[in-house]
């Protein structure tokens, strides 16, 4: 079973796009979103330094505030719906989820079992795609099969 980490992590510079999305298209949005921050990078000359990340700023029954966004060396300005920004820094809990999102929750309810007794959540949490590479076009048909996948989750804690 995977495990529950402690870190300290350094405030990582990002460009992302946040919005707001019905539930019913999140995949879709997430995929534009991802599609705009290649496009992005290309155009710039930029790579990413690792894989992208979605933050679920809230999540609803209908409709949810979620951020799409990839790691960069520096912090760059953004174009458009992408903006510059950065994911904190400070103490994180992390555990990792192998294969599909539709079981996502239990590495969720990894970190809530240990946030229940040794601390607080400090932000949002967010997922890192590590099978999905920035470097290369955006296409689903070139991702491994989803229980290939591998996400991490950061959650920030006091």
């Amino acid at each position: 079973m995977p495990t529950i980490e402690v870190e300290q992590r350094v405030p990582q510079p990002v460009l992302s796009i946040r919005q707001t999305v019905p539930i019913a298209e999140l995949t879709q949005a997430q995929a534009a979103s991802l599609y705009e921050l290649w496009r992005l990078l290309q155009d710039r000359g930029i790579a990413p330094i690792g894989p992208p990340f979605v933050r679920y700023h809230t999540f609803g029954d209908v409709e949810t505030d979620v951020e799409t966004g990839v790691p960069v060396g520096d912090a760059v300005a953004g174009a458009g719906r992408i903006s510059r920004g950065e994911l904190p820094g400070g103490r994180a809990v992390t555990t990792v989820h192998l294969g599909a999102h539709d079981c996502l929750g239990d590495a969720y309810n990894r970190i809530q079992e240990w946030l229940a007794t040794q601390g607080q959540p400090a932000g949002p949490a967010w997922e890192v795609y590590e099978w999905i590479d920035l470097t290369r076009e955006p296409d689903l048909s070139s991702w491994p099969a989803p229980a290939d996948w591998r996400t991490q989750l950061v959650q920030p804690v006091t």
